[in-house]
C-alpha cells in the first residue's frame, strides 16, 4: 500500500486471510478491518495496545475494548484471519478522526461487498464505461 497524501482519503483494500499480514498491516499504523456475516471489528495498534472497534451496519451501537500487545492478544489477533469472513486494511492519515475512518471503510465495504450475494462479493469487476 502506498502512503496517502491526502488527508480527507482512505485507502482502501482486501487483504488475504492471513494472521502474519494482518500484524504487519497493524504494525505499519493501518487499520485492518474484518467482517464475518454484518458485523465488523475495526483494529488498530497503537501505545502498545491492539484497540478494537465493533460495529455492526444500521446499528446505532457499537464496542470499543483495548487489549496489551502481548503473546495471547498477538495470537488472538493472528488468529481473526481464520474465522473472519472477510480482511481489509485501511490507509490514512493519521490526523484523521479515526471514527471518521471507521464510517467511511464500512460505507465503502458495504457499497462494494453489500453481502447479500456471498459468492459474487468476492469479485469485483472495474470496467470502462460504454461509449455511446
Amino acid at each position: 500500500m502506498s502512503d496517502v497524501e491526502n488527508t480527507e482519503s482512505v485507502d482502501l483494500d482486501v487483504l488475504p486471510k492471513d494472521g502474519d499480514r494482518i500484524l504487519e498491516e497493524l504494525a505499519a499504523g493501518n487499520m485492518v478491518i474484518t467482517r464475518s456475516n454484518n458485523d465488523f471489528l475495526y483494529i488498530v495498534e497503537f501505545d502498545g495496545q491492539f484497540h478494537m472497534f465493533s460495529h455492526t451496519p444500521g446499528s446505532h451501537d457499537g464496542g470499543q475494548r483495548q487489549f496489551p500487545k502481548d503473546e495471547k492478544y498477538t495470537a488472538t489477533v493472528r488468529k481473526l484471519a481464520d474465522i473472519s469472513d472477510s480482511v481489509y486494511v485501511a490507509v490514512f492519515d493519521k490526523n484523521m478522526n479515526l471514527y471518521g475512518v471507521m464510517y467511511t471503510a464500512e460505507e465503502a465495504i458495504l457499497s462494494m461487498f453489500p453481502g447479500d450475494d456471498r459468492d459474487n462479493d468476492g469479485m469485483v469487476d472495474f470496467g470502462l464505461p460504454e461509449r455511446g
